[in-house]
């Protein structure tokens, strides 16, 4: 789909209040890309040589933003390249690198980046494009190359705003790709064994409120500023690193108000050339102020005297929030100030000039997105470039991964059983199924099998949709399962829960399913009482009480599906549940925990919070390494390991 092919013929209106309208949503899409919650980075951060981003067009600064808090916040190599850099083949040194292309529409020239995904190690897409809503509307192209993409091994990142045409300036993607950027920073981090900093993180609420007010805010910074004086050439004022991310507040100049590129200068260097050439004619002068660099005022005072208050005009647009989400209020200010001076001069951004002719550029694109000369055999390195999930390889691919000595093969258990009312039946399958993943990524050796659920569930069968298997019955699909692994070349298995119902059962059936299992080494995590501990004092190091971390559908597992999938969580019917110490409180679970919890909730939610999800994730995930590991040591005289 074209970019502008949903404008329509008309005056200046039609443009003006559909890009308004969009100006007005910014808030509600900075909610939707938060609630998409942090990606899976999809590769070890610490088993490639460089991470390269690129994008085009307001992509573009989302590149230069993610490899700037890679490199400053978490500390990796990583770097922003240009989208030329893609024209020819991937370098051979592709192999120990992993790319990140940002493209909000999955653009034709943004394709170029993507036409050789093997030969990287590991490449992750940013797109609002979804394969399934491209074949809906006959987008047969771009469904195909994302399908194309998934074949290849690459991920795919979810970034709201798919369908923002209509006008060559846009307004949704480029907010909402800043807290994607942000999110995928914290997932580097964490991937990293790196806790996300400060820097990392931002203040959601606050950010819509100031974007929000962004049209009132510039107007008071424009106070009794000659009108005349907008019309200016222009030029932006900043300091140190912010001067790398601005770029797309250039961008909204050239595309929002057709002007050249303006440049943006250190205000250090404001009278090494850049003063004088301005000093004789009209200028007007933006500077992007930051709350958290007041070194800079100092420096402003003094650019401000050295204007001519006849020719020249300076507007300082303050941003208040820290970091990168000074970046969401500067682009909301931006936004205004193009929008304010569209309004003036009657301009239809839905129509912009030669725009019938841009198509010999913008639609160049590679025929698909194959292998190229460079590409490179997928293989399995000493330390993987992205958790190994059964049921996403091929039989070859699995067959490669045991010959290259990925022998131990992860089972995870869930239960499909009830989790409150804001809570849903899949809860712990899908943590069970997280927490899978990241294990992958910390043992290299490790493969997933798909999580098994439901579980033993018979406390919670007093409340509807909750589904129950006997202890027999898990027992004897274990047993298969084990054999089955055997029999394919496994040499050792080793099985969790996310469900504390199955932790009973697997204690008692772990001799017998050792004696089945011949030829594998089996161990199982199965110190319920001992997680518990681990993560309650976890929480309680973040403010959290045990109670409120809670057994079951508390403050622990509402994070922790607020991090994973934020869109499931009934956030307004969460209620403090039944009270519980750490310890002893499986007993309130039988015979049926609805006689304690007539709601089902052992815990309060109503306090979670993703980002300690996303902690409590991966410090379930120490323990589960760290039992996988000792299990590893002890052997006993016919080399099975001990109970």
């Amino acid at each position: 789909m074209s970019r502008d092919e949903a404008a329509a013929p008309g005056g200046g209106e039609p443009g003006l209040r559909l890009l308004a309208e969009r100006m007005a949503e910014v808030p509600d899409a900075l909610r939707a890309a938060a609630r998409l919650g942090e990606p899976a980075l999809g590769f070890d951060p610490r088993a490639v040589r460089h991470i390269i981003v690129t994008g085009v067009g307001s992509s573009a600064a989302h590149a230069r933003l993610l490899a700037h808090l890679l490199a400053e916040e978490v500390g990796l190599a990583a770097r922003a390249v240009a989208p030329g850099a893609f024209l020819g083949a991937p370098p051979p040194a592709a192999r120990d690198d992993a790319l990140v292309v940002f493209s909000q529409g999955l653009s034709p020239n943004a394709r170029f980046a993507l036409a050789a995904p093997r030969a990287w190690r590991a490449v992750v897409l940013v797109t609002a494009a979804r394969e399934a809503a491209l074949r809906a509307r006959g987008d047969t192209e771009r469904s195909r190359l994302l399908a194309a993409l998934r074949e290849a091994g690459a991920g795919l990142v979810e970034l709201p705003g798919e369908d923002e045409y209509g006008t060559l300036l846009r307004v949704l993607g480029p907010a909402a790709g800043i807290v994607r950027a942000l999110a995928l920073a914290r997932a580097a981090a964490r991937a990293a064994g790196r806790p996300p900093g400060p820097g990392l993180r931002l203040d959601l609420e606050r950010a819509c409120a100031l974007v929000a007010g962004a049209p009132e805010r510039l107007e008071q910074a424009l106070g009794a500023l000659d009108p005349a004086s907008l019309q200016a050439p222009l030029a932006f004022l900043s300091s140190g690193t912010y001067l790398d991310l601005v770029s797309n507040l250039q961008r909204k100049v050239l595309e929002g108000l057709l002007r050249p590129w303006p440049p943006v200068f250190d205000l250090l260097e404001l009278a090494h050339g850049a003063f004088q050439q301005a000093s004789a004619g009209p200028a007007l002068w933006i500077a992007l102020t930051r709350r958290d660099a007041p070194q800079e005022l100092p420096l402003l005072e003094r650019a401000r005297a050295m204007l001519d208050p006849a020719r020249h005009a300076l507007l300082a647009l303050e941003a208040e929030l820290p970091g990168a989400g000074a970046l969401l209020e500067h682009e909301a200010l931006l936004n205004a100030f193009v929008l304010r001076l569209l309004r003036r001069s009657r301009v239809d951004p839905a129509h912009w000039p030669g725009r019938e002719r841009e198509g010999l550029l913008y639609d160049l694109a590679p025929p698909e997105p194959a292998p190229s000369a460079e590409t490179v055999e997928p293989r399995i390195p000493a330390t993987p470039a992205s958790p190994a999930l059964l049921a996403e390889l091929t039989w070859p691919e699995l067959e490669r991964a045991l010959a290259a000595g990925r022998r131990s093969a992860l089972i995870p258990l869930g239960a499909v059983e009830q989790h409150g009312p804001h809570l849903p039946l899949a809860t712990d399958a899908w943590i069970a199924e997280a927490l899978a993943a990241r294990f992958c990524v910390r043992v290299p050796e490790a493969v997933a099998l798909p999580v098994l659920a439901p579980g033993c569930s018979p406390e919670h069968m007093a409340h509807p949709g909750t589904l129950e298997l006997s202890p027999a019955t898990l027992e004897a699909v274990l047993r298969d399962l084990l054999r089955s692994l055997a029999r394919h070349g496994f040499e050792r298995a080793f099985l969790f829960s996310a469900h504390g119902g199955n932790v009973a059962p697997l204690r008692a059936m772990l001799p017998r399913l050792r004696r089945a299992a011949r030829g594998l080494a089996l161990d199982a995590f199965v110190d319920l009482e001992g997680l518990t501990v681990r993560l309650h004092a976890f929480a309680a190091d973040r403010g959290v009480a045990p109670e409120a971390a809670g057994h079951h559908a508390g403050e622990l597992e509402t994070s922790i599906l607020a991090a994973l999938r934020p869109e499931a969580v009934r956030s307004g019917l969460a209620a403090p549940g039944l009270a519980a110490p750490t310890r002893g409180a499986q007993r309130l679970f039988r015979p049926s925990l609805r006689a304690n919890a007539p709601d089902g909730v052992v815990g309060d939610p109503t306090a979670a919070t993703a980002a300690r999800g996303a902690a409590y994730l991966e410090a379930w995930v120490d323990v589960l390494v760290e039992a996988y590991v000792r299990g590893k040591k002890p052997k006993n005289a016919k080399g099975t390991k001990r109970p």
